[in-house]
This record gives structure tokens, sequence and C-alpha cells, in this order.
């Protein structure tokens, strides 16, 4: 048998596997396996950024609490100093006011900065409580979804590992070098190879130009479809 026709008889069994595969990967279970998975992925980032995020404002809570404090501490020295200033010096009386009205607005914002927090931090325990409720739902779902696809493709992937077995068993007797080319071609474009009929590439009926078919009668070479890259083999 001509090298080229041991790689056509290969690939008809190389290709059974990608099929029975395929089958495999294309069941609705399996998808929805996929994508109860990727469910559990994204709730499992999105905890773990919650987390980090409940971190920066624990830390901010912490420096508005000492902030407030110092302010008011400040507050009552002004206050007390203003208590103690005589009537008659206005001056100092209204620098004294005017000190105390910025602290005064200093602490009521650090307050409503503190009662945004408190409201965020509330928001954000009810979010990961979802959070952690539907990951837990979701992982239930997964492992009672996987035990059942695990028994229903058991039968179905020893379907697979008996046909490629069956194509591996074909590889020792194949070209290298053709078999580099089929495996290079088959990334991009299946089936590789493609008979050619009527001067025509089988694979996407485009005629193929006569140079190509003098060196594809010669059989020196590889030749591969201008126009679909497929590697020409002779009817």
């Amino acid at each position: 048998m001509e090298p080229l026709e041991k790689l056509w008889s290969y690939m008809q069994e190389d290709m059974q596997a990608d099929r029975i595969d395929a089958e495999i990967r294309r069941s609705p279970l399996r998808q929805k396996l996929e994508k109860t998975r990727d469910f559990i992925m994204e709730q499992q980032k999105n905890y773990k950024d919650m987390e980090e995020h409940v971190a920066v404002s624990l830390d901010r809570k912490d420096a508005i609490r000492d902030a407030l404090e110092r302010s008011r501490e400040q507050l009552a020295a002004l206050q007390e100093k203003y208590k103690n200033l005589p009537e008659s010096d206005l001056d100092s009386v209204k620098s004294l006011m005017t000190d105390v009205d910025k602290l005064r607005k200093t602490i009521q914002s650090y307050e409503q900065e503190m009662r945004r927090l408190h409201k965020e931090g509330n928001e954000l325990d009810n979010k990961a409580r979802t959070i952690r409720h539907e990951t837990a739902v979701a992982k239930q779902d997964f492992d009672r979804m996987r035990a059942v696809y695990n028994s229903e493709s058991k039968e179905k992937k020893a379907e697979l590992e008996k046909q490629r077995a069956k194509a591996d068993a074909m590889l020792n007797s194949l070209d290298p070098d053709l078999l580099a080319a089929y495996n290079t071609v088959k990334k991009h474009i299946t089936p590789p190879l493609a008979r050619l009929i009527g001067g025509q590439c089988s694979g996407c009926n485009t005629s193929q130009p006569s140079a190509a078919l003098r060196k594809i009668d010669a059989g020196v070479e590889i030749v591969e479809c201008e126009t679909c890259g497929r590697i020409l083999i002779k009817e």
C-alpha cells in the first residue's frame, strides 16, 4: 500500500475516534456540568474579591474611628477654651468659632462616611450569604450531575479508548513526514486529506492547477489544496 493510502486508512480510524470524542463532549449533561463548574469558579472569584474589599473597608473604618476620636477630643478642647475666653476678646472668639465649625463639619463628614461603610458592609454581608448559598447548591448539583455523567459516559469512553487504540496501532506503519504534515493540517481543517476527483479537491470542490496535478501524479511530494489546505491524494 502506498504511503498516502496508508495515511488515508489511518485518517478513517482517527476521524472515527474524533467523532466519538465529539459526541462525548457534546453531551447535554456534560455541557451543563461545564456551565455549573464555570458558575462555581466565578462565584468563588466574586467571594474572594468581596473579602478583599471588606478587608480594605475594615481598615478604612479603623482609620476613620481614630480620626473621629481625635477630632472629638479637639472639639472638646476648643469648647473648653471657648468657655474661658473673655467676652470682650471678639477676634479670639470669632477665630475659635471658625475652628469649632470646621471641626464639626469634619466630624460630620467622618460620621457620614462611617454610616456609608456600615451600610455597604451590611450589603456585602447579605451578598456574601447569597453567594455562599448559591455556591453550595451549585456544588451539590455538580456532584450529582457528575456522578450521573460518569455512569452514562462510561460505555462511550470505553468505545473511544478502543477506537483510539485502533488508530494508534497504525502509527508505526506511517511515513513520519506524512504524519507530521497530517497533524499540522488537522490543526486547521478536518479531515486533513481529500481525494482528487476529476481534477478537483473533494474537500472544497476546487479545481487544482495543472502544476499541482502533475505533482500529484508523480507522487514525489506532498501536495496541498491551494484553497482549503488539505493534503491531496489521487482517486
